[in-house]
C-alpha cells in the first residue's frame, strides 16, 4: 500500500508570515483569468447554498457559486427542497454590491421571506418551476479500482452532491455488484429529499472506514 505523502507546516506558515510570494500569485491568478469570459446567464437560476448566515440589518444570508441562469435584486426565488418562495433584496460578489450575478460567478444573496434556521449548506435555491425534490435519482456510477469492495445492492453510502452530504441506499438495475474499477446503473435512494438536475456529478463514500469508493453522473 503507498503511503500518502508527509508534509510539514513549517514552509507555509513562514511564506504567509513573510508574504513572499504572494504578489506574485496574485498577479498569476490575475493573467490565468484575464482570457476568460463570464459565461451568459441562460436557462434557469440555480445556486448550491454552501453557508447561511444572519446580518444585523439585513437578516438572512446565504452564498454559493451560481450554476447557471441569472439572480437579480427582487427577483422570486424557490429554495429547495423546502420549496419555500424568497425574495433576493440584495446581491454581493466578492464582497461587492452588484445589480446581479450569473453562471460562474460566486455570489451572496440577501434573502427575505424566509429565517436563517430553516436554510442549511446543500440546500439549492432556483428559479420557480424549474427544479423539484426528489427522494429517487438514476445514475450510472463508475468505482475507483483502488476502492477496497464492490457496490453492492442496498448498501448505505454518503452521497455528496452540490453541497448537501446525504445518506443514500444504492438499489442496482444489473444483477451483479458493481466491482473496483467498473461501471454500471443504480437508483439512489435517499433519506431526504434533494434537487438535481441531468449531468449533475457527485461523489459517493463510505461509513466505515470513511473512503471515497466511486462516483457519477444523474440520468
Amino acid at each position: 500500500i503507498r503511503q500518502p505523502p508527509r508534509y510539514t507546516l513549517f514552509p507555509y506558515t513562514t511564506l504567509f508570515r513573510s508574504g513572499r510570494g504572494i504578489p506574485e500569485l496574485r498577479q498569476a491568478l490575475v493573467d490565468l483569468a484575464a482570457g476568460k469570459r463570464v459565461r451568459g446567464g441562460t436557462g434557469g437560476f440555480r445556486m448550491p447554498i454552501d453557508r447561511v448566515f444572519t446580518m444585523k440589518g439585513f437578516g438572512t444570508v446565504v452564498t454559493g457559486s451560481v450554476l447557471s441562469g441569472t439572480a437579480r435584486t427582487d427577483e422570486r426565488l424557490v429554495l429547495l427542497p423546502q420549496e419555500v418562495e424568497v425574495r433576493v433584496r440584495g446581491v454581493q460578489s466578492h464582497a461587492r454590491a452588484v445589480d446581479r450575478v450569473v453562471a460562474g460567478q460566486r455570489a451572496a444573496l440577501n434573502l427575505a421571506g424566509v429565517s436563517v434556521e430553516d436554510v442549511q449548506r446543500g440546500n439549492v435555491l432556483a428559479t420557480p418551476g424549474t427544479l423539484g425534490p426528489t427522494r429517487r435519482m438514476l445514475a450510472r456510477v463508475r468505482m475507483l479500482s483502488s476502492s477496497p469492495t464492490p457496490l453492492e445492492d442496498r448498501q448505505p453510502l454518503h452521497l455528496h452532491i452540490g453541497t448537501a452530504d446525504l445518506v443514500a441506499r444504492v438499489a442496482l438495475l444489473e444483477p451483479a455488484p458493481i466491482v473496483p474499477g467498473g461501471e454500471g446503473y443504480v437508483e439512489l435512494r435517499l433519506e431526504s429529499p434533494t434537487c438535481a438536475r441531468r449531468g449533475d456529478r457527485f461523489i459517493l463514500r463510505r461509513f466505515s472506514p470513511l473512503a471515497t469508493i466511486g462516483g457519477g453522473v444523474i440520468l
